[in-house]
């Protein structure tokens, strides 16, 4: 549970690394199982490899970690890590992968001893057996990895007290961290396999993405066939107290909750509608990628909610959380289940990438309140969306390359309004769905830019201007500034809107003017296009006599300023932004 200027702190790191090509990353291993496909590491190519009999090189290997393996213990907190990397022609004879651990022990290449072996400035460098285009199996164990969390939010290995007084432990990568547990990659755009073996006292109940496969001290999770990225993919949970209850089922979904006693998650929620929304989101994004069960339990995490696949966290306090959401504990577990697809099976192509991912998670679940849930739900949601998006200090997609701790937060209201929500009048809420439905519809690493070829290419329109303007720079986002103006002539009014800018851009939208009288009211709504040319938009309509009131925006769908009229909300001068 996090906030930006509440009580509780919001931002979190991002580091997004190169590919295992002598770079950095991090990854977690079980020695007892061996790579998918293959029963063992030969040092090379398989025997039906075109490389295979090519003469080895030296120098650095150019590689893909396309499988983790990790064991680790729950109260020792001794990790070991095996690696399967994919190597590229023409091979080699060292690999360097991100390693921020304390040590790296019991070090092998290929199931030997390393020629050498070096852990400082982050990276583990390894040197053995030269080997050509095939697989390589790379392991190391770290004796204990830190009980330590990192700026401030769940990154890291962490135990804190839950509502019970049971202990909740929680270790956590998210993009940029999986190298603080063992040799990683933790470049968001790589999909792998991973697996988890975890030991735990008896009693205690541990969760980890993919399959679960429980047992009395031994716990195992297989992530495979879909794969996933390390900044959700690599993690575990555990809480001797959380208590298993199959909570609905529907569109071939189980959805089971843990909770520890007094746990008030699954009370709030409504079950019909959890399932009405499980048909929805599996009708227009396919089945759940991770598998048919999908385990949800409540903890005292940072973050409002996080996206493991096939596991999600929720903050145990939900429930009693006053946010700018109207039905908090819905909202957020909406967002993090439609984050299955959108964030782990298909993934970022850069960390500066990461607002599409969480602008589609509002977006959809924004959707589903407006045609589904109660009335004046997608409203708040609107409303608090586009409040916070005046505090951003980033562009949605910034170009000039800011750490991600510094900018992720600046994604959760602008996201969804410029991508989508401002959107809607010019090209349709149907062209939207049906773009991020294709955009989402394979695995894969894609970027901003591959979102915008998919909204083109289901609406027909050019949406380069747009996204220029709105979406994509560097610095602080200006968003426009309007004025407004009227020309009344017997009973029609032309109304006016102009752009005043600084920078002179101008935003392609359509700007709706709430007008009052004594005893009338009336909309306008003047369009800017996608692509305007004029700083200066009209449309006529028909009112007659005094107006006593007029609001720009009044229903929160553009993000902007005003100039002498209201603009349909009074905001306080900061909010909390809540990250999940």
């Amino acid at each position: 549970m996090a906030a930006r200027g509440g009580a509780l702190f919001v931002w979190t790191c991002l580091v997004a690394l190169a590919a295992v090509t002598g770079a950095c990353g991090e990854s977690a291993a079980d020695p007892s199982s061996p790579p998918s496909g293959a029963d063992g590491i030969d040092g090379g190519a398989a025997d039906d490899d075109p490389d295979a009999g090519a003469t080895p090189v030296s120098g650095p290997i150019a590689g893909e970690v396309r499988r983790y393996d990790y064991t680790f213990d729950l109260v020792s907190r001794r990790a070991t890590s095996k690696l399967s990397v994919d190597v590229a022609a023409p091979g080699g004879d060292c690999l360097a992968i991100g390693c921020r651990t304390p040590a790296a022990e019991e070090v092998t290449w290929n199931g030997a001893p390393p020629a050498s072996s070096t852990l400082a400035g982050g990276a583990l460098e390894l040197c053995g057996s030269p080997v050509t285009a095939g697989t390589i199996e790379i392991a190391a164990t770290t004796p204990s990895v830190p009980l330590l969390r990192f700026h401030g939010l769940d990154i890291g290995f962490s135990q804190r007290p839950d509502r019970a007084d049971g202990q909740f432990s929680y270790l956590l990568s998210w993009v940029g961290n999986c190298d603080r547990f063992g040799p990683c990659d933790p470049d968001p755009s790589r999909l792998a396999e991973m697996h988890f073996e975890v030991t735990h006292p008896e009693g205690t109940v541990v969760l980890c993405p993919g399959k679960l496969t429980p047992g009395a001290s031994t716990t195992r999770c297989d992530v495979a066939g879909t794969l996933a990225p390390t900044y959700s993919g690599f993690a575990l949970a555990a809480d001797p107290l959380w208590k298993r209850a199959p909570f609905t089922s529907a569109a071939g979904v189980d959805l089971v909750m843990y909770e520890v006693p007094g746990g008030k998650i699954a009370s709030t929620l409504d079950a019909a509608s959890v399932r009405e929304f499980l048909v929805w989101i599996t009708a227009l994004l396919g089945p759940m990628p991770y598998g048919p069960e999908l385990r949800v339990a409540g903890a005292p995490t940072r973050w409002l909610g996080f996206e493991h696949p096939a596991n999600i966290l929720l903050q145990e306090d939900l429930p009693d959380m006053s946010t700018g959401y109207a039905d908090t504990t819905m909202h957020v577990l909406m967002h993090e289940i439609v984050h299955q697809w959108s964030g782990d099976r298909t993934t970022l192509a850069s960390a500066s990438d990461f607002v599409w991912k969480e602008a589609i998670a509002e977006y959809l679940a924004y959707v589903f309140e407006d045609e589904h849930r109660p009335a004046g739900e997608a409203a708040a949601s609107r409303a608090y969306w586009d409040a916070i998006s005046l505090q951003a200090r980033h562009r949605p997609r910034p170009t000039d390359n800011p750490s991600v701790e510094s900018f992720y937060g600046d994604v959760y209201g602008p996201g969804p309004m410029v991508l989508f929500v401002q959107l809607e009048p010019m090209i349709g809420r149907a062209a939207i769905l049906t773009a991020i439905k294709a955009f989402l519809a394979e695995p894969g690493a894609k970027s901003v830019d591959d979102l915008r070829g998919a909204l083109e290419k289901a609406s027909s329109k050019d949406l380069k201007k747009y996204f220029d303007a709105w979406v994509i720079g560097a610095g602080e986002p200006e968003w426009p500034t309007f004025a407004v103006s009227f020309d009344q002539v017997g009973d029609q009014l032309t109304v006016t809107v102009t752009q005043q800018n600084a920078s002179g851009v101008l935003y392609g939208c359509n700007v709706e003017v709430a007008i009052a009288g004594p005893s009338t009211t009336a909309r306008a709504t003047v369009d800017f296009g996608l692509a305007p040319t004029s700083a200066t938009a009209s449309t006529t309509i028909t009112f007659a006599g005094a107006r006593t009131s007029v609001r720009l925006d009044p229903d929160h769908k553009v993000i902007g300023r005003a100039v002498g009229v209201t603009n349909g909300f009074t905001a306080p001068a900061s909010l909390p932004v809540w990250i999940f």
